[in-house]
């Protein structure tokens, strides 16, 4: 892995071009400042006032001199346009064999549906040695998906979909994942009680891409994914391991609380299974299985009264993932 001391690990096939027109336009700018600064000085020191000497009139100016810093320059930067363009065209256009992966960004999520339907919010297996090819959309507002170790960033726009594609290089270790970011402003944290924690307002916004063998890709695909590693061994339920996995991972607690108190920006989970809720426009009804399912997958359709001015977005999860945050919810009151 080649490592620049300014730059991030390179982890993508882009990554050495991108940082070689970086350090390129870097040192250009580091010569030009001590050449025109050492001149400057020069100047300063040569031309002088001294006593007894009078100014005198250096000429009307040299055409020779003003032809070469108006076309040395020129050349300059036409081959700067044309390297930036050549990788802007590269990133730009994706190979036919790519791996689609469909990315959801959310206030303040990331949501990664894989071509088996499996869905991973705010992670991401991914193939080494492949590429891939995010398809994104946005929920809500404006995102940005920025993966300072690929080197590539681009909009999520609401309304519309946009790509971008790369390929990694090594693999990652459960302990350092690639991170992704988002690079544009997206809305402050509502409430404010939980700013620090992951996934709860912009400057949180991230989510971890687990770099694996294309084998292990495979077998993902073929059987799909599961309750993570640490549940499978749970001493206590698997389901309601897996459910607080979800609730964590999903950023359900920027709006949600566990306490019993908590009451923003959304209703709080503890307290809430099994009994009744009122609803916006005077209705009732029981927060039972078929009510939480509901209101995970539509959550404008039955709207608790005092939160008309949450848009909570729905969350495509499995039945089994629906069945743990159940198994969850109804754990806390125990």
């Amino acid at each position: 892995m080649n490592q620049s001391a300014q730059l991030p690990p390179q982890l993508s096939t882009f990554a050495p071009d991108v940082d070689w027109m970086y350090l390129f336009l870097f040192w250009v700018s580091v010569a030009s400042f001590v050449a025109i600064v050492g001149v400057m000085v020069y100047f300063v020191f040569r031309y002088r006032r001294r006593p007894g000497v009078d100014a005198v009139p250096t000429g009307h100016g040299n055409t020779a001199l003003e032809i070469a810093w108006t076309f040395l320059p020129l050349i300059l930067l036409v081959f700067l346009f044309h390297e930036g363009f050549r990788v802007y065209v590269q990133e730009s256009v994706a190979p036919q064999n790519t791996v689609d992966i469909h990315v959801r960004g959310m206030q303040w999520n990331w949501e990664f549906t894989h071509s088996n339907g499996v869905q991973e919010f705010n992670q991401a297996k991914i193939p080494v040695h492949t590429p891939v090819r995010m398809i994104m959309s946005s929920s809500d507002v404006l995102h940005s998906f920025y993966v300072p170790d690929f080197r590539i960033k681009r909009d999520v726009v609401p309304g519309m979909y946009s790509t971008l594609w790369f390929e990694a290089t090594e693999l990652s270790t459960p302990e350092h994942p690639v991170r992704v970011f988002c690079a544009e402003y997206c809305g402050a944290a509502r409430g404010g009680t939980n700013g620090a924690e992951p996934n709860t307002n912009h400057s949180t916004m991230m989510a971890d891409l687990h770099i694996i063998p294309q084998a292990d890709y495979a077998t993902f695909l073929r059987e799909g994914g599961g309750p993570p590693a640490e549940c499978t061994g749970a001493a206590d339920d698997v389901s309601v391991c897996w459910g607080q996995h979800i609730y964590e991972q999903n950023g359900c607690r920027a709006c949600h609380g566990v306490d019993g108190a908590t009451q923003a920006p959304g209703p709080n989970w503890k307290g809430l299974f099994g009994h009744d809720v009122a609803l916006e426009g005077g209705a009732s009804v029981t927060a039972d299985e078929a009510y939480i399912r509901q209101s995970i997958l539509e959550p404008q359709a039955q709207i608790v009264h005092g939160f008309g001015n949450i848009n909570m977005p729905p969350y495509h999860l499995r039945d089994q993932e629906i069945d743990a945050v159940i198994a969850y919810m109804r754990s806390l009151d125990q």
